[in-house]
């Protein structure tokens, strides 16, 4: 997979969210490259497709047009086969 910036990213997919797998894990809360696994328009789109395929790997949801006050732009998650107990 291809390595892009997170402003290389944004100028492929304007206004889009995107799902991307992070390069250095260590940096979920503002990445600063990883590679594209999916995008779409639609969030909820996404998400679902996300889920099948996006197990064990660090990824994070990246809306790539303009925030609105209402709208959480970065959202970061692993997911696991598993669920964490506590």
């Amino acid at each position: 997979m291809e390595v892009l910036t997170i402003n290389e990213i944004k100028a492929q997919y304007p206004d889009e969210w995107v799902l991307i797998s992070l390069v250095n894990s260590d940096v979920v809360a503002r990445p600063d490259k990883g590679s594209v696994l999916l995008h779409s328009k639609d969030y909820l789109e996404l998400c679902y497709k996300a889920s099948e395929i996006a197990k064990n790997i660090v990824t994070t949801i990246l809306f790539t047009g303009e925030p609105t006050k209402n709208r959480k732009w970065l959202k970061s998650t692993i997911l696991r086969e598993k669920p964490k107990t506590i």
